[in-house]
This record gives structure tokens, sequence and C-alpha cells, in this order.
């Protein structure tokens, strides 16, 4: 892919943030920072807030107490779309794409923040020079992710691998700073979660990205992460990398239940 268009890579702090719903603490104090142009994954048992941080970090849901900065610039209580101009792009668990329009036109739909005539101006046709530069940039980025064979086909008759790689492309199609992923290689086999964990390694590296991602496939995160945060009942356990999160004590038990003992290193192992 090219990197005529790279970006600079945002610094994330988040500082002391909690989330409430109706009196529960979904989010407990959560802080850590992460450093620019690094891979930053998150995780933790089911129900321990990671979704929840993700949706806090993308402005989807309100802060009750605390900070979220990325380079400097506070985005706490900002729209997702207000966040979004901050260089900010997100995923989520489910896939969410228009079944009935085209490969290409779903990623054009990254593109729109981008674009100085607007969404109005572009379905009236007008600003065509403008659109040319903006799928051109599209069919690189689909070409990088291996999509350049059924940009013509609607979404709904691809396969799940190709599902999950459109969602990935579509938020580098805005070309962010800030890379947000919500368990990107859910539902994925061995071989198609190798590949789409290459690419988010490969678009850091071309595109100077920061990503944050959630995912419960340790041995993706233990192969891209540059650093870890484990999340536990809304609290932080443990950040660090992953070697020293893969031996945590506290880990271990939040994972399966038990404290880790000696003669636990099968343990370790299967989070590596």
């Amino acid at each position: 892919m090219t990197t005529t268009q790279t970006q600079t890579a945002a610094e994330l702090r988040v500082e002391d943030v909690s989330v409430v719903f109706s009196g529960l603490r979904a989010l407990d104090g959560v802080s850590f920072t992460v450093r620019p142009g690094t891979i930053h994954a998150v995780i933790g048992p089911n129900g321990a807030g990671k979704t929840t941080l993700l949706n806090a970090l993308s402005g989807i849901y309100r802060v009750a107490s605390g900070r979220i900065m990325v380079d400097g610039q506070e985005v706490t209580g900002l729209r997702p779309d207000r966040v979004a101009r901050r260089g900010v792009a997100r995923t989520f668990q489910n896939i969410v794409v228009s079944p009935v329009e085209s490969t290409l036109d779903n990623l054009m739909v990254g593109r729109h923040r981008l674009t100085r005539s607007g969404i109005a101006a572009t379905a009236l046709g007008l600003g065509r020079g403008e659109q040319r530069v903006h799928e051109a940039r599209v069919r690189d980025i689909a070409e990088f992710a291996g999509l350049s064979g059924v940009l013509d086909r609607p979404a709904a008759s691809l396969a799940y691998g190709d599902l999950k790689r459109l969602e990935f492309a579509r938020a580098l199609c805005l070309e962010p700073r800030l890379l947000i992923l919500d368990e990107p290689v859910a539902g994925m086999n061995a071989a198609e979660s190798a590949e789409l964990a290459r690419l988010v390694s490969a678009a850091r590296d071309a595109l100077g990205l920061t990503v944050v991602f959630v995912e419960h496939d340790m041995g993706v995160v233990m192969s891209i992460a540059d650093r870890i945060t484990v999340l536990d009942f809304g609290k932080v356990v443990t950040d660090g990398t992953p070697e020293h999160v893969r031996q945590h004590p506290e880990v271990i038990s939040a994972y399966l239940g038990a404290p880790m003992e000696s003669g636990n290193d099968q343990v370790a192992e299967r989070l590596s």
C-alpha cells in the first residue's frame, strides 16, 4: 500500500475513566497510555468491560468521570463523529455493512469525512474530480486488504472472512491516526486470523497508525501486541508487555478462576 498519505500516529491516554450504567460501574477508574505507533491490546474475561471501554473511547458511551486524551487534546464527551474528526476510526464486534451495496461503495463510505464536496454533492454527482481521487485511494486500500477481486460484488455475497476484512479496510479508508478494533478476528478460522493479524501489523507500519484492539484470540494478541492492558470487573488488573502479562498470576486467575500455582506452567501456555 502506498504511504503517500501516512498520518502521524496518535498517543492515547485514558485517565481514571469510569462508566456507570444504572448504578453499576462497568468501568472503574481505568487508566493506561498507548504510545504513538504501537499496537495495544485490551484483554479480559467476558464482562470485563472491554467493549464498554472501546465505546467510551469512540464517543458512543458517556464517561461518568475521568478523561480521554488523543495527542493531548481531550475527546471525553465528544459525539462519535467529532471523535472521528480527531483521526479515530473504529470497527465493531458485529459486522456493520450495507449488504446490497458493492464492496467498493461500502469502502467509499469511509471517505465521506474527507470529502470536501460532502455527501449530498457526491450523491448528485458533483465534485467528480475529487471523487476519482478518493476512489483511487480506496482501490489502493482494497488491494492491500486483499479485496480487489470483490470490489464490484454486493457485500451480501461475500464470505465471512472477506466481510471482516471489508470492515477493517473501511476503517483504514478514514485515514485514521488511531485505529480501534473490536475483536477483529472473531469467527475466523486460523488461517484467516493469521492473515488479518498480519494486515493489522502491516497497516501500522505502512501508515504510521496507533492501534488499540480487543481480542479473545490469545495467539493473535501475543503475536502482534507491543503492550497489553488486562481488565476484570471493569478494573485494570495489569498493564505491560506480552511476556509480563503471560506470567502475571492475577491474569491467570481472571481467565481460569484459580490462582497460578507451582506446576501451572501449562496455564501460562494457554495465554501464549
